[in-house]
């Protein structure tokens, strides 16, 4: 049984990840005619179903992976020649141009890598900023991006079935559309921007598990650190 569970799990992760992981729980006492022998089966075939979730939790987007550092990043198919900043990457203009027509993404504006610790965290995708007349620009590519990510993912965990623009505010966003697998998150988030009246969507690709580094506070954080807190002593002193 070991040799076959090993042999499963090898042809498993051979797959490509555009099969929908899905989830089952089978017992004896939910369905009494299956055998012994039926329900470990079915347990070996769940427990290597959530080995491929768990691998495909791992993908931020094409061969670029949670946890990749910035030079890392930067040697992958999607951010190759891409700009580095501080705490972020985006994607070289030409490479995005290709994605925006790929897809059909019309009102895609930056695609970005982001990172805490120097391990990716995040794929942060944000389109233009639009007049209210053109929120139904921004909706259509949102669809596009739930389509895609149905067909590789299975049904969103979330998904509004239609925008008004009463929901937006000032400075605010709302969930469009959610997925989860395992440990990733994506979050499609329709919002106005608070400094004029222009609309806009963000999509957001998180892991929970990352940074796996604990943070290490750098002396200017300490300094930092340390005026905030005498700032907020002196007004807690002079408030009484």
């Amino acid at each position: 049984m070991k040799k076959v569970s090993l042999l499963l799990l090898t042809i498993l992760l051979t797959i490509g990840c555009n099969q929908k992981p899905k989830e089952q729980v089978v017992s004896q006492e939910s369905n009494p005619q299956l055998t012994a022998a039926e329900i470990r089966n079915q347990e070996i075939q769940d427990s290597l179903k959530k080995v491929k979730n768990d691998s495909l939790a791992l993908i931020a987007w094409g061969d670029v992976k949670f946890g990749m550092s910035m030079r890392e990043v930067l040697a992958t198919e999607i951010f190759k020649g891409g700009n580095k900043y501080d705490d972020s990457i985006t994607m070289e203009f030409e490479r995005e141009r290709n994605l925006k027509r790929a897809f059909g993404l019309n009102k895609l504006a930056s695609f970005e890598a982001e990172f805490k610790e120097n391990e990716l965290y995040r794929i942060y995708i944000r389109s233009n900023y639009l007049t209210a007349d053109r929120i139904d620009d921004l909706v259509s590519d949102c669809d596009i991006f739930i389509k895609n990510f149905t067909e590789k993912y299975g049904e969103p965990s979330y998904k509004k079935s239609k925008v008004n623009i009463s929901e937006f505010n000032s400075g605010e966003e709302f969930e469009y559309a959610k997925f989860q697998i395992g440990d990733k998150t994506i979050t499609i988030a329709l919002g106005e921007l608070d400094s004029e009246v222009k609309f806009y969507y963000h999509v957001y690709i998180d892991n929970n598990k990352f940074p796996k580094k604990k943070h290490v506070m750098t002396e200017k954080e300490k300094r930092e650190e340390q005026k905030q807190k005498e700032e907020t002593e002196k007004i807690r002193n002079n408030s009484f």
